[in-house]
């Protein structure tokens, strides 16, 4: 299927070296920027950039619930379904019982790096089996939600309370039952999970995190005094803390309505990961005794997904997608291009433009647009032909395009929130167990942010 390939593609291929030659058809961003083995630090933040920001992303998640966030890839993804009954023989009962194998994530990788490297996106993620887009998601998007937990923390913190400078939400979160994200290139996972853990931890699913997090603090034991007994009164009690903490439902609770868009079909993934998040399947971070789901009140979130080229949709088709047929008047709208913009602008710029004008049109005034991708990404335009008959390019940074659509070819309807060209989000190494398989490791994050409102 040619075109654009969805679904944070490019900071992937950063994992491996990818030939020197480009396609002419296909035209690709210069990428400076890409970590090298002995760069070990974050770059220092740009302050001039981040000084009047009315968004604060100092803050991450709690350290248990990151944990939780991988638990929940996982128990979703690593374990392949169990075969129906009418697709195995009957021998005596003995496939009923038989436990799922897991993925064999390690030649999985390897295939889904070779048609990277080979650039053939078809057999990587439009044409791939299901096996193929978990392993997928497994390598990649599990670190991704870390990463992107931090974010949206940011930004649905300030659009629930706002703040006091010039810049701030029209239709703030408070005053409002329900909140749409459109996460348009999402369909590989990150975004939903970080969605339900940042919901979680802001409180908005009617959960008290800070008596949650004393609870999960007070069952912290050495696995030589679980096994022994010792200490059994304590996590009794942090486990029936735990439990109340879960299933109370203050008046404060909202619900969250996420949309995930891509054009290959992630909906395997995807329903797999929004069952498990509300699913008490998920082993409890620091031990097995206490096994609450991430979000405790299923009716707090809803995922749904829908497979579509997004450069190909037209007016009414791009309007469902990003309003869904329930949208509520009183809703606030996060629609989010992670690692997906600079896909846009490299398959076709005037597409690409066309797309963000008629995203524009749709949105009514307080939605908030945020953009995430690769730090210094650059996408080709060409200008003609040069004297000897050649076509001539000229590469602008995606970080141009995007202003200069939004804020000069769109007439002033968007005003820019926030805009940062390099971040870096860092794991705790030390501090997390993601065990999935060889070659499916975490890794740090480097990104450019940018954060619009409609206005």
């Amino acid at each position: 299927m040619p075109g654009f390939r969805q679904g944070n593609r490019r900071a992937d291929r950063d994992t491996f070296d990818r030939p020197k030659s480009k396609p002419q058809q296909r035209p690709r961003q210069k990428q400076p920027e890409r970590k090298q083995p002995t760069e070990s630090q974050p770059q220092p933040q740009t302050p001039s950039q981040d000084a009047d920001s009315p968004i604060d992303f100092s803050t991450p998640i709690p350290l248990s619930l990151q944990q939780l966030l991988l638990d929940v890839f996982k128990t979703a993804l690593l374990t392949q379904s169990k075969p129906t009954q009418s697709s195995i023989p009957a021998t005596d009962g003995a496939a009923d019982s038989e436990e799922p194998a897991p993925l064999d994530i390690k030649s999985l990788i390897q295939t889904i790096k070779s048609h990277l490297y080979q650039r053939d996106f078809d057999a990587a993620f439009t044409d791939a089996d299901s096996d193929l887009l978990r392993a997928y998601a497994l390598r990649w998007s599990a670190s991704r939600a870390l990463g992107y937990a931090g974010i949206f923390k940011g930004v649905l913190g300030w659009m629930r309370n706002g703040d006091e400078s010039s810049v701030k939400p029209l239709c703030k979160m408070e005053e409002i039952s329900n909140t749409r994200v459109v996460c348009l290139g999402g369909g590989a996972g990150a975004e939903i999970v970080a969605l339900a853990g940042v919901w979680r931890d802001l409180g908005l699913d009617g959960i008290d995190m800070d008596s949650l997090s004393k609870s999960t603090a007070e069952v912290s034991l050495s696995d030589a005094k679980i096994e022994s007994g010792e200490g059994e009164d304590q996590i009794n009690d942090a486990e029936k803390t735990t439990t109340e903490v879960e299933t109370q439902s203050q008046s404060s609770s909202r619900s969250l309505s996420v949309a995930a868009v891509d054009i290959a079909d992630w909906s395997s993934v995807v329903e797999r990961l929004s069952k498990t998040i509300i699913s008490n399947d998920v082993p409890f971070p620091l031990t097995s005794r206490h096994k609450p789901p991430l979000l405790a009140r299923s009716e707090a979130l809803d995922v749904s997904f829908r497979r579509a080229d997004l450069l190909a949709l037209g007016e009414q088709e791009l309007k469902d997608v990003v309003l869904g047929e329930t949208a509520q008047e009183s809703s606030s709208l996060l629609v989010t291009l992670m690692f997906t913009l600079n896909e846009l602008f490299s398959t076709s710029m005037p597409k690409a433009t066309g797309f963000l004008l008629r995203l524009t049109e749709i949105l009514s005034p307080g939605a908030i647009l945020l953009v995430v991708d690769s730090p210094g990404s650059y996408s080709s335009v060409k200008l003609g032909k040069n004297k000897e008959g050649e076509a001539q390019e000229r590469k602008y940074p995606m970080k141009f395009l995007l202003d200069h659509a939004l804020t000069s070819v769109a007439g002033g309807k968007w005003e820019r929130v926030y805009t940062q060209d390099s971040k870096w989000w860092r794991r705790e190494a030390a501090r997390l167990r993601y065990e999935v398989g060889e070659g499916a490791g975490l890794e740090d994050m480097r990104f450019q942010l940018h954060i619009y409102q409609r206005i």
